[in-house]
């Protein structure tokens, strides 16, 4: 396909030799490291790592780091073999971008994190003020703390559904917290690994 089209044609090498193996384990032609383009190096390292971690109709879904593991053995010797079989070099690239990638996601959540800590906050407030008002004697404490709950209601939020969504966030918060964590715990692993 890429022959067939002048716009691709300069990208037929990664395509071409991107199952090759360096120690002459891949195919179409068994070659080695020496006559493999980097193109098909890169791209053979790419592509693993997206068939291990991709989750598909007939395999479940692998972790970031079992999947590192997984070429990292790739990328080692085998007795009797001078190189493995993707380039080492690639693969700390990869594990580069992973890590980037993995600590962005964790900001990203961290953040929403933060978001949901504050409403929590809020919508504990409004509640703190709900039990006043129904404790409240006279009429008019009783109006003051409603009136206090309406200044901290957001759009949407009213005296019947606030409850609601305070465990709403209550369930989000947890569920973005155990995220987190395994983020954390993600990232430690991927560090200790010794390619």
């Amino acid at each position: 396909m890429c022959m067939k089209d002048l716009q691709l044609r300069p990208y037929v090498a990664g395509t071409l030799y991107h199952h090759e193996g360096l120690d002459g384990s891949g195919y179409p032609n068994g070659l080695t490291k020496k006559d493999i383009p980097i193109e098909g190096q890169i791209i053979r390292v790419a592509d693993e790592y997206d068939a291990i971690v991709s989750k598909r109709q007939y395999k479940s879904h692998i972790d970031i780091s079992d999947t590192l593991e997984l070429l990292i053995e790739d990328a080692t010797p085998s007795p009797g073999k001078k190189v493995g079989k993707i380039n080492p070099k690639v693969l700390k690239a990869l594990i580069k971008v992973v890590i980037d990638d993995i600590e962005y996601e964790k900001y990203c959540v961290q953040e929403y994190v933060e978001h949901l800590e504050e409403n929590i906050a809020r919508l504990n407030e409004i509640d703190t003020y709900a039990k006043k008002a129904k404790e409240a004697k006279k009429e008019k404490d009783r109006i003051f703390y409603e009136n206090g709950m309406k200044v901290l209601f957001e759009k949407g939020e009213t005296f019947g559904n606030y409850v609601e969504i305070l465990e709403e966030y209550k369930d989000a918060y947890q569920t973005r917290s155990d995220i987190l964590k395994k983020l954390d715990a993600e990232i430690k692993k991927i560090k200790k690994m010794k390619l």
